[in-house]
């Protein structure tokens, strides 16, 4: 489905979000629309949860939304149209640290490119995730081992330092993980684990590392893989740090499911969604909303 001329766009940009300064982007950018005839208005986020406001509130008056920011403005945006039943398509243009959702679509950080990609592209659709009836997610939902890394680490060090930093932030935090009891189940088979993360996601990429292949790890097939990692007693032992190079191991356990429940057996646990801070709990049910929204790129 090719993109409709003269639309009318939305583009919703976080300021803190990305290395460099936006000014000089926005004007590529709205330079690009202004040559195919599309009319933008411009809104700036103050703070956390506006733009899943705008996006909630105005958003069905659009023709197309564009996200500027990292996962997490993405995420935002995401919420605020998943509440309305007129649902625009959305754009996004990637500046944050991983860009892990923007990977699974090749999209450009060069606001420019991004811009003619999205004025002269195809719309594609893609599931999103429920995260226990509450909130959506666009590719991951994670519990465990340094997953809380992406929105402790100071967003300052963050557009200085880029994936980088959340490595530093990591390995000063290997030996602060914990086992975690949980029992996992889907529609085919239920087991428990001890394990010390658990990671359901769209796509192929978590975190900058590619867990899958792009065959394998499809963004609109109503599927979810959900990776279990066991608890290995001493967390530094080669087999477990293959984690972090996206390798295979022995330890992990796979499941593809279009839900997936998760028990914990001790106590809450503390989740992230999209890189973002999400409600500890003991039980969470995780639904796939199958091509539930349109990107244009």
């Amino acid at each position: 489905m090719s993109y409709n001329e003269n639309m009318k766009v939305l583009m919703i940009i976080n300021p803190k979000s990305g290395k460099a300064n936006a000014r000089a982007k926005l004007l590529d950018a709205l330079n690009v629309f202004s040559k195919y005839g599309h009319s933008v208005e411009v809104y700036v986020t103050q703070k956390s949860k506006d733009a899943q406001l705008k996006a909630k509130e105005e958003g069905y008056k659009y023709d197309l939304v564009i996200a500027c920011g990292g996962d997490g403005t993405l995420n935002e945006v995401t919420n605020g149209l998943m509440c309305n039943e007129i649902k625009p398509i959305i754009g996004y243009f990637p500046t944050g640290t991983m860009n892990d959702f923007g990977s699974n679509f090749n999209l450009s950080s060069d606001w420019k490119e991004t811009a003619e990609r999205i004025c002269t592209g195809e719309i594609h659709e893609f599931d999103v995730g429920l995260f226990n009836n509450e909130s959506y997610f666009d590719y991951v939902a994670a519990f465990g081992a340094m997953c809380d890394v992406p929105y402790v680490t100071p967003q300052d060090i963050k557009n200085q330092l880029g994936n980088l930093a959340y490595l530093i932030e990591g390995l000063g935090r290997i030996t602060e993980i914990k086992p975690i009891k949980v029992k996992v189940t889907t529609k085919e088979k239920t087991e428990e684990f001890t394990s010390i993360l658990g990671t359901v996601f769209s796509g192929n990429r978590v975190s900058g590392i590619e867990f899958i292949s792009k065959e394998e790890g499809k963004v609109d097939d109503g599927i979810f893989n959900c990776v279990i990692v066991e608890y290995p007693g001493n967390i530094i032992e080669q087999d477990y740090l293959s984690f972090f190079t996206g390798m295979q191991s022995k330890a992990f356990h796979w499941y593809k499911s279009d839900e997936i429940t998760l028990e914990f057996m001790d106590e809450d646990v503390k989740w992230t969604i999209d890189g973002e801070k999400a409600d500890s709990s003991k039980t969470v049910n995780i639904r796939n909303i199958n091509r539930a929204l349109r990107i244009l790129n």
